[in-house]
């Protein structure tokens, strides 16, 4: 179920018709159940009442203003612009509903509704409107008028897909199913290539036990999104009824592959797992909802204290631990945003960058950090760098003053050893061998005597 084309203000702009939800993001219907997912929609236009190139210059300049605000997150300044437009021309219903658009950005919900009405008395017939106030009603757990929305959307133009599906997924929401159904292939007649409609009427027949029919429409919208995560996860719930568990397992694969940060995708592969006896597959899986879950904890900590230093950097690390590299390093971003001198998110950046292999931020966020103090963290992480640009004795220098000693530093050796025998310096050369040596039979001791990998070793002299 995808965002309706509702007028996207930016969309609107550079193509002169309607586009996708100039957020870019996608709105949660009200009580549609969590296996459907996505709340995508067709990529059809939206009637508009006049295109860009209709309207006077100072007209268009002021949506151009608009467009760039929005863009740039500057919401009140894109509704400011609105305002402006609307007083030179109070009876166009798209500028209506382009400022009703980014109201809802704003999270300005009643004033979102109040001009999406203003649009609707203003151009009364045009199903698009309906559809479009019906969507957003619907975002708000509004299910009735919603309902009452999509109807007048159909009376207007009875094949009119997005509205057809979007009636169907409030069918859904209240078990009529069959009505449901019959919506989602109304709509599949206007539109063949709505993706979200053969992903919601494939949902619906499996909920009436309908799994061959329902395997076909998952297949169909596959074929037109490859990319759909919502569907490969309906797909893999088809099969699970289908008790073809590999087919489910490579589904709910494909599902987290595309978006690796919905628990859902995991939970349901961790059943598949289980029934296939992949017991330590299905522990892994079973972990990373764990840490998914406290991720979630974390985001809903950070969203209530935004300024908080404390809960970044514990989600930063928390992010880094589950791999998650480029998320990580925009926490650490914002924690030095708000403290520029915070050396423990300095290094923790640096790691970031050095896991996505940008070596020139990673050295950076070292030096700053190291200007501040001495932290180990950083000096292991430029030891590391150093290596990666074959310079064993900086990276030994690094090393040594971070106290580390494990099988890295041991290859340090090694490689300065390599360099030194080449240069003739056979002595220096051997010793280094030694030195790397010593570390490894330290390394394959009895774990009840081996030093832990990165611990100070007190004999530590390179």
């Amino acid at each position: 179920m995808r965002h309706l084309a509702v007028s996207g203000l930016a969309a609107l702009l550079l193509t002169g018709c309607g586009g996708s939800d100039s957020s870019g993001t996608a709105a949660k219907s009200a009580a549609i159940p969590l296996a459907i997912a996505s709340t995508k929609q067709p990529e059809v236009p939206v009637r508009v009442t006049r295109k860009l190139d209709d309207y006077p210059a100072e007209i268009r300049t002021l949506l151009q203003r608009a467009n760039a605000a929005v863009v740039a997150g500057r919401n009140a300044v894109a509704i400011e612009s609105l305002c402006q437009a609307i007083g030179q021309t109070p009876d166009d219903a798209s500028l209506f509903r382009m400022r009703a658009d980014v109201y809802k950005l704003q999270g300005e919900n009643a004033s979102a509704r109040a001009d999406f009405s203003t649009a609707l008395r203003l151009a009364p017939n045009d199903p698009d409107l309906w559809n479009n106030r019906g969507y957003f009603l619907m975002s708000q757990g509004l299910s009735a008028e919603a309902l009452s929305d999509f109807n007048r959307a159909v009376q207007l133009q009875p094949m009119h897909s997005a509205a057809l599906n979007n009636r169907g997924l409030l069918e859904l929401a209240d078990q009529q199913l069959e009505a449901a159904e019959a919506d989602f292939s109304r709509a599949l007649e206007a539109d063949p290539k709505f993706v979200d409609a053969w992903n919601n009427r494939a949902f619906v027949r499996m909920k009436q036990n309908q799994l061959a029919p329902a395997m076909d429409d998952i297949r169909q919208a596959l074929k037109l999104d490859e990319r759909y995560a919502t569907a490969w996860n309906n797909c893999g719930l088809i099969a699970m009824r289908q008790e073809n568990w590999e087919e489910a397992a490579r589904a709910f694969t494909r599902a987290i592959q595309l978006d690796p940060l919905d628990a859902r995708w995991l939970g349901h592969r961790r059943e598949a797992l289980l029934k296939l006896g992949r017991f330590e597959d299905s522990q892994a899986d079973a972990a990373r909802v764990l840490w998914l879950e406290e991720l979630k904890r974390l985001s809903t900590a950070a969203q209530q204290s935004p300024r908080g230093v404390d809960v970044w950097m514990q989600r930063g690390q928390h992010l880094l631990e589950g791999r998650e590299f480029g998320a990580a390093a925009q926490d650490f971003t914002r924690v030095l945003l708000l403290q520029p001198q915070n050396a423990e998110a300095l290094a923790a950046r640096a790691g970031a960058w050095l896991a996505m292999g940008d070596r020139k931020k990673a050295m950076a966020d070292c030096d700053s950090c190291l200007a501040i103090q001495a932290d180990k963290e950083a000096l292991s992480i430029r030891g590391d760098l150093w290596m990666q640009q074959e310079n064993p004795d900086r990276a030994i220098a690094d090393y040594e003053a971070a106290g580390r000693f494990d099988e890295k530093v041991a290859e340090a050796y090694d490689l300065r050893a390599a360099v030194r025998t080449k240069a003739g310096d056979t002595g220096a050369a051997a010793a280094d061998r030694s030195r790397a040596a010593e570390i490894r039979t330290a390394f394959a001791a009895p774990a009840s005597t081996a030093p832990t990998a990165g611990a100070t070793d007190p004999t530590f002299n390179p």
